[in-house]
């Protein structure tokens, strides 16, 4: 059994990859740097190789289709991914362009050429690692819960044409909230509510995929959100996701 991880060194991705080790999978993890690699080989019984790629080149997506094309890679999980925070006029955004090529173009990409393979051969599991910010709007994060909600909605509509072609493959999307991962540090902010541990979160997302689970939210407070975020407008949701992050200056 083998499954590839894009993003796969470290946080959530990391996590995701020392689940499927425990249940018998290979890994292949996908990632700029192999910073993180060593802990994860430490922790893993099987075995775990390295490619490393810049998904955010479009390119380089190709190229990593081109250098598993012959692999019988069971699991796909489309982890790679960052966010931003800040006032428009402060915003870098040169950086948010390539948050766009990452979550979303890259993911696309992916996304919808493992699921050609898999759909070929009448098996396989894709992952797509969205956000909580898929259910909702806000402020000074809004490329980033744009991105997440393109994602999301791709994942739903994939869903349904593989349920219309009777097919065996599977795709799941993980909408979780913040996590304890280095997403804050990246995306320059501090949020307001409770962080899950990615350990949680990684280990709930394999368990939930593995069952079949299309959605998968992990947290009870999330899962309340999202019910919630059905029948509150968006303009609401806005106001009150403004006072859950703090931007740092």
């Amino acid at each position: 059994m083998l499954a590839l991880i894009t993003g796969g060194t470290k946080g959530i991705g990391k996590e995701m990859a020392i689940s499927l080790s425990k249940r018998g999978y290979d890994l292949i993890l996908v990632s700029r740097n192999d910073k993180g690699l060593d802990d994860i080989k430490a922790k893993c019984k099987t075995n775990v190789m390295f490619y490393s790629y810049d998904l955010s080149i479009e390119d380089e997506n190709y190229r990593l289709l081109e250098e598993t094309k012959d692999l019988d890679i069971d699991i796909f999980i489309a982890n790679a991914g960052y966010g931003d925070i800040g006032r428009i006029n402060k915003t870098d955004t040169s950086k948010e362009v390539n948050m766009i090529k990452l979550n979303d173009i890259s993911t696309f990409i992916l996304t919808k050429e493992f699921l050609k393979r898999f759909i070929k051969n009448n098996k396989g599991r894709v992952l797509i690692t969205a956000s909580a910010a898929a259910f909702g709007v806000a402020p000074y994060m809004n490329i980033y819960y744009a991105t997440k909600l393109f994602v999301y909605s791709m994942a739903h509509g994939y869903y349904r044409e593989l349920k219309d072609m009777k097919s065996k493959v599977r795709i799941s999307v993980l909408c979780p909230g913040p996590v304890k991962t280095g997403f804050e540090e990246r995306a320059n902010a501090k949020f307001t509510i409770h962080s899950l541990k990615p350990e949680y979160v990684g280990e709930y997302a394999i368990k939930k995929m593995l069952k079949g689970k299309f959605e998968i939210v992990p947290g009870f407070s999330i899962k309340l959100s999202h019910l919630f975020s059905h029948f509150v407008p968006k303009r609401m949701i806005s106001k009150v996701l403004r006072k859950q992050s703090e931007i740092k200056e």
